[in-house]
């Protein structure tokens, strides 16, 4: 009898553990946010963290940092959505490689019949006829793994031009535009890694191309991604047309100008399409934790487990900026911003117009993590990732269990 009762105990004791551990590891992460929006004067922060049994989704800090009241455009709540930029390239990166699984195109294919149909009714010439020859040798894994040579249309610029123009949606062939005459290549594809959007705006006319699109704007990117996957993230969307008021009550700051007064730039006002399929992903951290888990996480929930292999082998980028930063099939391996193992925390970071983000899932213990900003300051982001990651890898390791003598 004494031993059932001891058993009895002990069940009870793991079981209470396992039920309380979530509320004490949100209530964790929440203090954590606070005290960080506290020390960045109020900037706002959106969390999310992807568990096998549940999700986390935090904010703290207030929708607008500017004003003539703090408040007055009250505290950011975990439903409201973030501007995510280059997160969207695993969004895109996993669209077509669900076409790979599909069968209906090959990772080493010649990209140019996939995509040029529609760049030359955008344009009215072929997209060879803009980046040069080279572009007839540059296959989809190239573009997905930033190694067709193909420099960043996303420079002092096209950012300046975007500025200046805050109401202009602009597309691919606009944006591909600030490619530099006769600077198209900027090595022959496949023989070197240098990370650009360009690669993946390309990516986006490939995808509109095989959905039948008349126009680059048809093209709806949800389509393109598992309907019940899409059903775990109500607030996701993708922006095409708009100012970022259209899509979010979070006012997002912009360094790169800013007031008499040193006040950044609020970006409300201006359009979010962000190099559309490189870089306009709307969402609040649960849900990209939630994707970015049913990507790279175990089963087959977006892509076949031999795509996941695929989308894992990370070449170091070897140019133009961060040099060294492994990149696979559209995604970066983290790691590095927690003080682990290459290969262990693998996802992709985001900045844009007032905000950046890094989102990334742990392939040893089965979570992901995903936090945005509504500043362009990448210090506080990353700073925060590996504190978030440590109470969350503490809170979800097995509890020690004692032996227990009868």
């Amino acid at each position: 009898m004494l031993l059932h009762v001891l058993m009895w105990l002990c069940m009870r004791t793991v079981f209470a553990s396992q039920s309380e551990f979530s509320t004490d590891l949100e209530s964790s992460l929440q203090q954590l946010l606070n005290l960080f929006t506290f020390y960045s004067k109020g900037t706002a922060l959106s969390l999310g963290v992807a568990l096998p049994n549940r999700t986390i989704s935090l904010t703290s800090g207030h929708r607008r940092m500017y004003g003539n009241n703090v408040n007055d455009s009250g505290l950011a709540l975990p439903s409201d959505a973030f501007a995510m930029g280059s997160t969207t390239k695993m969004y895109t990166a996993a669209a077509v490689l669900r076409l790979v699984d599909a069968g209906k195109i090959g990772l080493d294919d010649k990209a140019l019949p996939h995509l040029d149909t529609l760049w030359t009714r955008l344009n009215g010439t072929s997209i060879v006829n803009v980046l040069g020859p080279q572009f007839g040798n540059v296959t989809v894994r190239q573009l997905l793994q930033m190694r067709s040579g193909i420099p960043d249309f996303d420079n002092m610029a096209s950012r300046a031009y975007q500025l200046d123009h805050p109401g202009e949606d602009m597309g691919p062939v606009k944006e591909l535009s600030f490619i530099l005459p006769g600077q198209s290549f900027d090595c022959e594809p496949g023989t070197c890694g240098e990370y650009s959007s360009s690669n993946y705006e390309l990516l986006g006319l490939l995808l509109a191309q095989q959905a039948d699109s008349q126009a680059w704007d048809d093209y709806m990117q949800a389509t393109g991604l598992p309907g019940n996957v899409l059903g775990e993230m109500p607030h996701t969307t993708f922006a095409r047309h708009g100012s970022c008021q259209k899509y979010t009550e979070i006012h997002g700051y912009s360094a790169e100008r800013t007031s008499a007064q040193g006040v950044p730039l609020d970006v409300y006002n201006e359009s979010c399409t962000n190099g559309w399929t490189c870089g306009n992903l709307m969402s609040n951290g649960a849900d990209a934790a939630v994707f970015v888990r049913a990507l790279l996480g175990p089963g087959e929930h977006v892509v076949k487990a031999a795509t996941q292999k695929e989308m894992l082998k990370t070449i170091p980028l070897t140019q133009s900026w961060s040099v060294g930063l492994p990149y696979g099939l559209g995604v970066m391996d983290l790691s590095s911003t927690i003080g682990e193992q290459t290969g262990s925390f693998v996802g992709h970071g985001g900045e844009t117009f007032g905000f950046n983000a890094l989102t990334a899932y742990s392939m040893q213990h089965d979570f992901a993590i995903s936090a945005v900003a509504n500043t362009e300051n990448t210090f506080l982001v990353n700073k925060l990732m590996p504190e978030v990651y440590k109470r969350v890898m503490n809170a979800t390791l097995p509890a020690k269990v004692e032996s227990v003598i009868v």
